[in-house]
């Protein structure tokens, strides 16, 4: 239901004047008459018309200020309901967001506005507000097209801070708006440390964090620092072979991370050294694979096409993958081998199947190789 503005009405007074006409002496045969009443009306006063500026700024000054609930009214967006309204209402009075709005109309109702928007992660490192124009738009005193500015860069950076440190957990809905109330809490905490942190980080520091996060089995904040999938489920993708490669005691380290040129991103080159069971049981050191990886406005990336990382080049150690598999195909583990999906998944089944049979396959390796 479309909500409008409640201005305070204003009532309309009604002056009554009776006339009472004047009577004999009463007698026993006849009542005194009264004559009809008779009224005035004063003319009720208009309430003052709200400008679709007015509008725009009361929506914007309730928000900001976390009075959810007149921000709930004066906003009607498809990408946002009440409750997302009132809840990152809330977020940003605790974050100390503010915006320096500053709109011109163009046809009746319809807007562009500049939104530089700050907030104390802004204040903690000395950033500016931005410079993001977005069309506005209202239709019968509400607004129905908003454009919230997000410093998106910085969200992401706090992301790549608290996985370094082990503590992404929750900040998985905080990278991208709407924001709930819980992410001011976890932003203020680590306000001060990750201010020191930003200080100090280089692009090298991102991508080895995020790679570690994927081996290491936070799948949260690997997927979310790399553009992928976010379903974190089970049996998804990443859940799996993340469960894959900590079955198999996956051990990755980034060396030698050079900077190449990359335009509006930041290109790295890296050595992947990798390590898993497989080598322990035989004495193989790690394999080294080179890698491209892209930053791409803090995220990681295997490229411009904006895929996941974890996409293309997939660092293992394919010679003692590939030997598994002619071990188990070549005798009596074929049938279980080929149940896991072992040629072209990394799934559970298949580590499993690997571990317990890792001492034979290690005889079987050494003998053939």
């Amino acid at each position: 239901m479309m909500r409008t503005l409640r201005p305070a009405g204003v009532a309309a007074a009604l002056l009554v004047v009776t006339a009472c006409a004047s009577g004999g002496a009463a007698t026993t045969t006849a009542p005194t008459t009264t004559a009809a009443p008779t009224t005035t009306a004063v003319p009720a006063t208009s309430a003052p018309t709200v400008s679709d500026l007015e509008v725009i700024e009361a929506g914007v000054a309730a928000f900001y200020s976390g009075d959810g609930e007149r921000a709930a009214e004066l906003f009607e967006l498809a990408d946002r309901t009440d409750n997302q309204i009132r809840a990152e209402s809330a977020y940003q009075a605790a974050m100390g967001g503010r915006l320096d709005l500053s709109c011109t109309e163009g046809t009746p109702g319809s807007f562009s506005c500049s939104t530089p928007y700050r907030n104390a992660m802004t204040d903690a490192i000395g950033e500016g507000g931005g410079h993001d124009v977005w069309p506005v738009v209202v239709e019968d005193r509400v607004i129905t097209q908003f454009g919230f500015t997000e410093h998106t860069g910085m969200l992401i950076e706090m992301g790549s801070f608290l996985a370094s440190e082990g503590r992404f957990d929750g900040y998985e809905d905080c990278v991208f708006g709407p924001f709930p109330e819980s992410c001011a809490t976890i932003q203020m905490e680590n306000l001060d440390a990750w201010a020191a942190w930003h200080d100090t980080f280089e692009p090298a520091d991102r991508v080895e964090t995020v790679v570690k996060s994927w081996y290491g089995g936070s799948c949260e904040a690997a997927v979310v620092l790399s553009w992928g999938d976010t379903d974190c489920s089970a049996s998804s993708l990443p859940a799996q072979t993340m469960a894959y490669e900590s079955i198999l005691g996956a051990q990755v380290s980034l060396e030698n991370c050079a900077t190449t040129a990359g335009g509006d991103h930041t290109d790295l080159s890296c050595e992947v050294h990798y390590s898993n069971a497989m080598n322990s049981a035989v004495g193989k050191p790690p394999s080294v694979i080179a890698r491209e990886f892209v930053l791409m406005f803090g995220v990681l990336t295997a490229g411009a096409d904006e895929a996941p990382w974890y996409e293309v080049d997939y660092p293992e150690d394919t010679e003692l993958r590939d030997s598994f598999r002619v071990f188990a195909e070549g005798g009596e583990l074929a049938d279980e081998y080929a149940d896991a999906g072992c040629a072209s998944e990394r799934s559970t089944e298949c580590a499993n199947l690997i571990v317990d049979n890792l001492d034979a396959w290690a005889t079987w390796y050494e003998t053939n190789n």
